[in-house]
Order: structure tokens, then C-alpha cells, then sequence
């Protein structure tokens, strides 16, 4: 499922629109399919393979209110997801698009990198839910099958049951760390996730005591568990310096026998796990490399399992406007970098900022395009602040960003940069004038310079910005 090429479908009347989409779409890789009206598109559908629609809504002959309705009301098409697209912006017609069953909207003239993440995103998750669907059922599948079993199978059955019962990173971590060399039957083993997008193996869990936590191994470097990544075959070993596989300089294993496994969860490999140092002598007939094996399995479905919950808690971080953190979020975090500054004694900056006479905005254009402002500022702030900045929405037109490794003329950079990108710019909405105008306020305040206290940086940050209020606004104040 992973490798297959997407198909989509473009319903549209305007013939130059369903061409320009055609081909940007065709250049991101997907395969595209047309049709000018209801009629040709439910004709497409019948003839099956369609991953996703995008749907005019002012269709000439049928509205695409009706299209989408007929669709989601087909059992074979309704799981296909829609993107709305029209010049409309009112918020009747989102509202009821999305009612509709429509996965998400975007407006005319499309633009096409919006258009692209969000096909991707809507594609992605998809594929998310068909396949922890298919993890579900293999899940218990395995489960019923592994009670079935005498003495070793029932142990995994229970080690497997308490394992998936723990979604949380952390906690189930921990639970592999004190479990899995006992069940094992290993003295030692570390276990890696992938992130495709770095291209590195994250390290999961380990007890090898040599082994820093957090360490990243390029997936590309020649090793075994790029081998056993490439190959999807595991790899077991019983002298493993007599092997090809590039040595570390760590010290060596107390034996050479090594077992490396691909984790696989559905189509998709997600981590590798590594055993070694058996803790019995007659490893051969104990059925320690079958154990591994078997484990692997289980592994695999219940961390890809974590890795989706994961991605849902940090949905639940996130402040559902302006897709920054929330503020609760980012009180927690503020107080992990405040700990980190001061076991490391390096400074650390905090922003205050929000938006002039915010108010004035929502009294004369309405809240539609006071939101509008908001979500324009988020973005600003995102591309202002480095990766290693963690920003969020305080409240109403309030944010505040923490910035690690950071004083305050290097605040004073990363502030103006965001006042140049965004204060007094025109931003479009959909009223009779066309754009609005608005400008910033911004406050900063220091640790340690100005205070060791979590809630005093805040509140001086806070002063700051409300200093530049007083002193008329669109400015920047550090305290």
C-alpha cells in the first residue's frame, strides 16, 4: 500500500483550472483522473481506484453540495476523503461542506504547496487509519493465537498484554527496559525507531549501559541494521567479529552472538530491535532466536501503536486556531528550558507579544477575519522563530515564545525579524476593503538576567510588552 501511486480525481467545469491542477498534481507524483460534471464524476467512481476527490462546489448544472452527498452516501465511495474548492469564502458554505462529509477546503485561486500538504496530510492519515485497523486485528489475532500455547507462549501472551496496555512513550519504554532482557532471556539489547524524514534511527529503549540516550544513527551509514532495514530479513549471528558489519568502538559484547530484527507493523518497518549476550549456555535450544523473533512481532504493532497515539497527544498540545502550542503546554515546557538553562547556565529568552488595537479589528471587519489575523500571525511567528523555539498562544491575540540559548540582543534579532515580517502588513480578507492593517507589540524578558522565576519572567516579559503599549505602540521593548 506504502509504494502505490495515489489517484485522484478532479471535478471541476472550468476546463483551464482542471488542467492547471492536473498537472501540478501529476508533477507531485499522483495520478490523475478528470471530470467537468456530476454525471462523468460518478461515472470515475464506479470504475473504482480513486484515493481522493477534489470537488468544485459551483459545478454548472449540479451544485457540489450534491455531489459530495451522493458520494458519502455510496458505501463504496464513502471512506473516499473530498477537498471542497471554491472562490466562496463564507462560512456557511465550509460549514456545510464539512458537514457534508468533506475532509477539508480550500479556496480558488488554489495555492498549490496548501494544496499539496494538505493532500499529503489527508493521504497520510488515511493510510494511518487503514493500517491501525489491520494492526487491531493482527494484534488480537496474535494474541489469541499465542494463548493457545503451553509455558513460553502463555509468558508471551502476558509480557504482549501488559505491553499493549501501555500507549505512552515513556511508560512503555520503561517497561521494555525491566522486561524484555528477563523475557529474552538477554543481558543486553536497544531497540530504534526510524524517522524517514531525518533519515536516522532514534534510539527507543536500552540497557547497554554504553549507550547514550537520545543517539541518532544515520540510517544511510553501513551497518547491520541497515542492512537488516533494507533487506527486511533478520539477521542472527553467532561470532559477530567475524562478520562484515562495520565495528563500533564501543567495548565489545560479553559473547558474539547478535540477533537484529526488522520491526514490521503492516507494510511499513518502523524500528529495528537489537539482542545480544544470551543469558544461557545452550542458547540453541532454547529457542532464543525464535523467542526474539516472535517478540519482534508484537513489538512492532504495539510502538507503531505509540507512535500514532504520540502524533494524536500532540494534536492535544496544540491550540486548535493557530496550530501553535497552548499555553498550558507551553508552561510545562518553559519550565523544563528554565531547568535545562540553569543545570547548563546558559540564558534564555521570553517573548510577549500581541497585536495593536486587536479590538478594533473584530468591531469593524467581525471575528470571522479577526481569526483570519490570528492564524496569519501564528504563521508569521513560525517562520521568525528558529526549530528550537517553542512558541504558543496565550490567549485571545496574545502569544509568547520561549527561546532557548538565548539573550537579549539575539531576542531583540528574532522580535524585529517578526515585526519586519509582520506588523503594518496587508493582510487579504474577504470584506469590501480587502485587507487589513495591523501592527505589534512585543516584550522581552530574560533568564537569568532579569529573574531565576518561572512566573516573574512571564510577568516581566508581560510589562515589557504592555511598556510598549503605553509608549505608542509598534515597538519592541526589552526590559
Amino acid at each position: 500500500m506504502k509504494d502505490m501511486k495515489k489517484t485522484i480525481l478532479i471535478v471541476d467545469d472550468d476546463y483551464d483550472a482542471r488542467n492547471i491542477l492536473k498537472k501540478n498534481l501529476q508533477g507531485e507524483g499522483y495520478q490523475v483522473k478528470s471530470a467537468q460534471n456530476e454525471k462523468e464524476a460518478l461515472k470515475v467512481l464506479q470504475g473504482g481506484g480513486i484515493h481522493l476527490i477534489l470537488l468544485d462546489l459551483m459545478l454548472k448544472g449540479s451544485s457540489g453540495f450534491e455531489v459530495c452527498r451522493k458520494i458519502k452516501a455510496e458505501d463504496a465511495w464513502m471512506g473516499i476523503p473530498v477537498i471542497a474548492i471554491s472562490v466562496s469564502q463564507h462560512e456557511e458554505d465550509v460549514v456545510k461542506i464539512i458537514e457534508l462529509g468533506a475532509a477539508d477546503f480550500i479556496e480558488k485561486p488554489v495555492n498549490h504547496r496548501i494544496l499539496a500538504a494538505k493532500i499529503a496530510s489527508i493521504l497520510s492519515l488515511k493510510d494511518g487509519e487503514v493500517s491501525l485497523r489491520e494492526n487491531r486485528q493482527k494484534l488480537l489475532e496474535l494474541i489469541e493465537y499465542t494463548g493457545s500455547q503451553k509455558d513460553l507462549l502463555s509468558q508471551e501472551a502476558e509480557f504482549v498484554q501488559a505491553l499493549n496496555q501501555l500507549l505512552d512513550a515513556e511508560l512503555k519504554k520503561e517497561f521494555i527496559r525491566e522486561k524484555l532482557p528477563h523475557f529474552l532471556d538477554a543481558q543486553l539489547f536497544s531497540l530504534f525507531t526510524i524517522d524517514e524524514n531525518e533519515r536516522v534511527f532514534n534510539l527507543f529503549a536500552t540497557n547497554h549501559p554504553d549507550i547514550p540516550a537520545g543517539l541518532e544513527v544515520p540510517i544511510d551509514r553501513k551497518s547491520i541494521m541497515h542492512e537488516v532495514l533494507k533487506t527486511k530479513n533478520y539477521i542472527f549471528l553467532k561470532d559477530y567479529s567475524e562478520s562484515s558489519f562495520q565495528q563500533t568502538e564501543r567495548p565489545k559484547y560479553e559473547t558474539h552472538v547478535v540477533c537484529v530484527v526488522p520491526l514490521i507493523s503492516g507494510d511499513r518497518t518502523i524500528g529495528v530491535l537489537n539482542v545480544n549476550d544470551p543469558s544461557m549456555e545452550d542458547y540453541d535450544n532454547s529457542d532464543f532466536e525464535g523467542r526474539i523473533i516472535r517478540v519482534s512481532r508484537h513489538l512492532a504493532v504495539s510502538i507503531h501503536n505509540t507512535l500514532l497515539y504520540e502524533k494524536v497527544k500532540d494534536l492535544s498540545m496544540r491550540d486548535s486556531m493557530t496550530g501553535l502550542y497552548n499555553f498550558r503546554h507551553f508552561v510545562e515546557t518553559l519550565r523544563l528550558e528554565i531547568a535545562k538553562a540553569e543545570r547548563y547556565e546558559e540564558p534564555l529568552a521570553c517573548i510577549m507579544l500581541d497585536i495593536d488595537n486587536f479590538k478594533n479589528v473584530n468591531d469593524n471587519h467581525g471575528h470571522q477575519v479577526g481569526d483570519m489575523v490570528l492564524k496569519e500571525l501564528a504563521r508569521s511567528v513560525s517562520l521568525s522563530v528558529r526549530s528550537s523555539d517553542i512558541p504558543a498562544r496565550y490567549g485571545g491575540d496574545e502569544f509568547i515564545i520561549v527561546l532557548p540559548r538565548t539573550d537579549k540582543m539575539l531576542a531583540g534579532k528574532i522580535a524585529q525579524r517578526l515585526m519586519d515580517l509582520f506588523s503594518g502588513k496587508e493582510i487579504r480578507v474577504p470584506t469590501k476593503k480587502g485587507s487589513v492593517k495591523v501592527t505589534l507589540s512585543i516584550g522581552i524578558a530574560c533568564f537569568p538576567e532579569d529573574t531565576t522565576n518561572m512566573d516573574e519572567l512571564m510577568k516581566l516579559a508581560d510589562d515589557a510588552l504592555y511598556r510598549a503599549k503605553r509608549e505608542g505602540k509598534d515597538r519592541i521593548v526589552v526590559t
